[in-house]
């Protein structure tokens, strides 16, 4: 069983040179406490991120941080020039003496997606595409492309990454169609509870690892054992009732930050995704003192077979300390717990 944090660089009430300072500060931190993995997502035109560029944050605290395993959660691949995103992870992988996980996906926000001239239907096909050539090329040193959706590529790499033939995948998903591809090929998987759905998916990427392990030409045929899990957020106080407290104004907060692009749009079509009361109601959100959210990771890790957790902690009006209370109880109290219990 391993942990990991993601964040996402919301604006939160503070500038976003504190939030990004603030930031650098809790991945430290979350080193120091123990946590194996840290994952940061990428948004674009919207104050849900004010870290548009993960791998600038990732450069930064890959010299602050020695052992922990850091990466986006996903790089948005369509919105890279393949051949540039295959310069940085590798430039990464190298300044992280061999700590980079790659996350790549196709984005979820088709107006995001529309600020790079990038229809919404076309993603996928872009994201397939991207991904074949980037790690083609960090394979091989070589982006040898005949373009489809992309342009055609001829060139050397003038670097490489230090774990070969490159930084083993992630994907984030709670779709079982795309959890067969990503079994299949043995990609680092995560998706949120959503009141257990998630646990099909799960059940489908293992059946998918399982017949296909052995086979040449899969992705990620360099990872021994993927790691595939759920991925919450986490609020953790003395009591119920200030935990309770902190979650919703925090999660309102985020909620806003979330969606202001859509609505600017006028389109609300995720408005409770991420709310308040169908994210405790789901158990997307593990919000209480240390023994109850131990409780509910430990009943969720119960009906599917997960070997990883990752929580979102920092978000919102949130402050350093809130975040800091969350983690330290989280890492002593909560995580050894969840270790030990049984699991399928």
């Amino acid at each position: 069983m391993e942990f990991g944090i993601f964040d996402s660089f919301d604006l939160g009430v503070h500038d976003p040179g504190e939030v990004l300072r603030t930031r650098l500060r809790f991945a430290v931190e979350a080193e120091r406490l123990g946590i194996g993995h840290y994952h940061v997502t990428e948004h674009h035109g919207t104050p849900l991120s004010v870290c548009p560029s993960p791998n600038l944050f990732l450069a930064a605290v890959s010299q602050d941080t020695r052992k922990m395993r850091i990466g986006a959660l996903v790089n948005v691949l369509p919105s890279y020039d393949p051949f540039r995103l295959a310069e940085e992870i590798a430039t990464l992988d190298q300044l992280s003496a061999g700590r980079i996980d790659f996350g790549g996906g196709a984005g979820v926000s088709p107006y995001e997606l529309a600020i790079f001239g990038i229809d919404a239907e076309q993603a996928k096909p872009v994201y397939r595409e991207t991904l074949q050539a980037v790690t083609t090329a960090l394979r091989t040193g070589h982006m040898r492309h005949a373009g489809r959706l992309l342009r055609s590529y001829d060139a050397e790499l003038s670097i490489l990454p230090v774990q070969r033939p490159y930084p083993p995948l992630w994907y984030a998903s709670g779709n079982p169609a795309t959890a067969a591809w990503a079994g299949r090929h043995g990609i680092n998987f995560i998706g949120r509870w959503n009141g257990g759905a998630i646990t099909e998916a799960i059940r489908t990427y293992w059946r998918a690892w399982e017949t296909h392990r052995h086979e040449d030409g899969r992705l990620n045929e360099h990872v021994t054992t993927p790691r595939v899990g759920l991925s919450s957020r986490v609020v953790i106080a003395p009591t119920e009732n200030q935990a309770r407290e902190i979650f919703e104004r925090a999660n309102d907060l985020f909620c806003a930050r979330v969606t202001h692009l859509w609505h600017r749009n006028s389109d609300h079509r995720i408005d409770r995704t991420f709310a308040t009361e169908p994210a405790l109601a789901s158990g997307f959100a593990c919000v209480g003192t240390p023994d109850s959210v131990r409780d509910q990771i430990v009943d969720q890790l119960r009906v599917c077979s997960a070997n990883y957790f990752e929580a979102s902690m920092f978000f919102g009006d949130l402050t350093f300390d809130h975040a800091l209370y969350t983690l330290r109880a989280f890492t002593e109290q909560v995580a050894p717990a969840v270790a030990r219990a049984d699991r399928p």
